[in-house]
C-alpha cells in the first residue's frame, strides 16, 4: 500500500516536473522547436517516461496551455474582483473585467505570447476541438464573470437590452486580444507608436459605449 503511494507520488510529481519544464521552453523557443527530448532533459526524467504521461507532444502543448491559462486567471481575477466589486452596478462590473485586457498587455506578455503560439499550433497541426476540451472549460471563466456582471447590468438598468451578450463577447475578446498580441509582439512600421498600452484603453471604452444604458 505504501509502496503505491509512493508510485503515485512519484507520478504527480514527474507530471508537474514535465509540465513546468515544458512550459518554460515554449516560452523561450517557441513550440515547434521544442522536442520532448528537450523537456525530458530539462525535467530531469526519461523520455519513456514522459511518453506514459504524455503519449503525444499535443498532449503535453495542451496541458501547458490549461496550466498558464489557470496560473494568469488565478493571478487577475483577485484584481479584478478587489475593492467593492459586488457594490458595482453591472455596467461597472463589466468596465473592471474589461481591465483583464490591460493587465494581460502591461504584465502577463510571456502569456500572451503563448497563446499566440498555441492558436497557431493547433491550426497548422489541425488539433480537434474535442482534446481542447479542458482549454476551452478554463478560458471561459472570464465569460462566466462577464455574462454575471452583464445580466446584473441588464437588471439595474445600466446595460442596454437589446445586446447580444455572447456575440458582443467574443467580438470584444477576440479584438482586444489581436491587439494586446499586435502590441506586444512590438513595432513594425514607424507609424505603429506602440509606446504605452493606452490603444487597450481606447478600444475598450469603444466596447463600453456601445453596451451602456442611455439616461
Amino acid at each position: 500500500m505504501e509502496y503505491q503511494k509512493y508510485l503515485s507520488q512519484l507520478k504527480k510529481n514527474n507530471i508537474e516536473a514535465a509540465v513546468n519544464a515544458a512550459c518554460e521552453l515554449f516560452r523561450e523557443n517557441g513550440i515547434d522547436s521544442v522536442k520532448m527530448t528537450d523537456v525530458a532533459r530539462k525535467a530531469k526524467i526519461g523520455v519513456a517516461s514522459l511518453y506514459r504521461y504524455f503519449e503525444t507532444k499535443e498532449q503535453l502543448v495542451i496541458a501547458c496551455a490549461v496550466r498558464m491559462w489557470e496560473q494568469v486567471i488565478g493571478n487577475i481575477l483577485p484584481e479584478i474582483k478587489s475593492e467593492g466589486f459586488d457594490d458595482l452596478n453591472g455596467f461597472e462590473k463589466v468596465s473592471r473585467i474589461f481591465g483583464v485586457y490591460k493587465l494581460l498587455c502591461d504584465k502577463y506578455k510571456d502569456f500572451v505570447k503563448f497563446v499566440a503560439l498555441f492558436d497557431s499550433y493547433c491550426l497548422n497541426n489541425n488539433v480537434e476541438p474535442s482534446k481542447l476540451a479542458d482549454y476551452e472549460q478554463i478560458i471561459t471563466t472570464l465569460y462566466r464573470y462577464f455574462s454575471d456582471a452583464f445580466d446584473c447590468g441588464i437588471q439595474d438598468g445600466s446595460i442596454r437590452k437589446d445586446v447580444d451578450k455572447k456575440k458582443f463577447y467574443l467580438t470584444c475578446n477576440h479584438a482586444l486580444m489581436a491587439v494586446v498580441q499586435k502590441l506586444i509582439s512590438g513595432e513594425i512600421l514607424s507609424q505603429d507608436d506602440f509606446e504605452d498600452s493606452s490603444e487597450v484603453d481606447i478600444m475598450t471604452d469603444i466596447f463600453l459605449s456601445y453596451i451602456k444604458a442611455r439616461s
